[in-house]
């Protein structure tokens, strides 16, 4: 019996296998990587081929750092919409999960609907958005209007001008409210994150919060001694990938921009777009854009890593 020719025939067979992806990677990933980091060098409009290329080296690059105040408002927006929306979006996510981990009837329809939004994304569902959050018609502030005028009369207690002062936000048509806006939407779609604290949630052992509860310890104990190390390791993954997702952000700024947020809205993939798609279509320049967002997404996954040390715990860990 011929060991070695199975086993080099199965060796054969699985790399067989792998040729399709290795192809893949090479045509759609390594390539055009390999392309972008030479097209970074050159100032290019992206449709002569033949000519109108320049070489111009590093000099895209310290425009963008240096020359471009349009590069610096980009890049603040979405360190700040990232930096507020993903812990809130992370923490809300925490919370459902707790809420819909206890056994009691119905649990599943539950469930299903906080999870819900995190399928229901896409255009219709930024559009249905911008509708909700109209500071003039939307169902949003007509609530706040009809609470404002509910409480009004005790307000006049302290004030004489009541809720008639009191903040009407303008959302998706004011600097100040359009980022909380796109945070609130973020908040919205949880159900991703939600669905892995759900998953960990099951691996908390029952025995030590049974023991901690003999103990005399109350939920907040036995929630921060017991299930929040279980939990650790699902929130930094969930703190990872929504931080790469909402640095990533361009559907919702692309489609619910306007002039009146003063660029409140004009995130940094939304900038390398216009960069690169808009006249006067300078790709050379989106190219050098996109190697700093690669180094900043980057290093911001490399701060969440590192700190995960000192806050991270890993069964069998002592």
């Amino acid at each position: 019996m011929n060991l070695h020719g199975t086993k080099s025939s199965s060796c054969t067979g699985g790399f067989g296998f792998a040729i399709p992806w290795v192809i893949g990677l090479v045509l759609l990933t390594l390539l055009p990587a390999a392309a972008s980091i030479i097209m970074a060098c050159y100032e290019w409009d992206g449709l002569s081929f033949s000519s109108g290329a320049k070489w111009v080296g590093l000099t895209n690059y310290s425009m963008l750092l240096f020359d471009d105040p349009q590069f610096k408002r980009a890049l603040n927006n979405s360190l700040l919409y990232s930096l507020i929306g993903t812990p809130l979006s992370v923490g809300a996510a925490l919370g459902a999960a707790v809420l819909l981990s206890k056994p009691v009837r119905g649990i599943g329809f539950f469930r299903t609907i906080f999870y819900l939004p995190h399928v229901l994304g896409g255009v219709a569902t930024v559009m249905i958005w911008s509708w909700l959050l109209n500071p003039r018609f939307g169902p949003i502030n007509e609530g706040l209007r009809m609470i404002y005028q509910l409480i009004d009369p005790l307000a006049r207690l302290w004030q004489e001008s009541g809720t008639t002062k009191w903040p009407r936000p303008g959302w998706l048509y004011s600097p100040e409210w359009c980022k909380p806006a796109l945070i609130l939407m973020q908040i919205w779609s949880l159900g991703g994150a939600m669905l892995i604290f759900l998953a960990a949630l099951q691996h908390v052992p029952k025995n030590l919060g049974e023991a901690a509860c003999l103990d005399g310890a109350n939920r907040w104990r036995q929630f921060w001694h017991v299930t929040w190390p279980v939990l650790t390791p699902a929130i930094l993954f969930n703190v990872v990938t929504g931080l790469v997702a909402s640095m990533q952000s361009f559907n919702q700024a692309y489609l619910l921009y306007n002039r009146s947020q003063d660029d409140g809205l004009l995130f940094y993939v939304l900038y390398l777009y216009r960069c690169a798609f808009e006249p006067p279509y300078r790709v050379g320049y989106a190219s050098a854009m996109a190697w700093i967002f690669f180094g900043i997404v980057f290093g911001l996954i490399l701060l969440a890593v590192r700190s995960a040390r000192g806050w991270v715990y890993y069964e069998g860990q002592p």
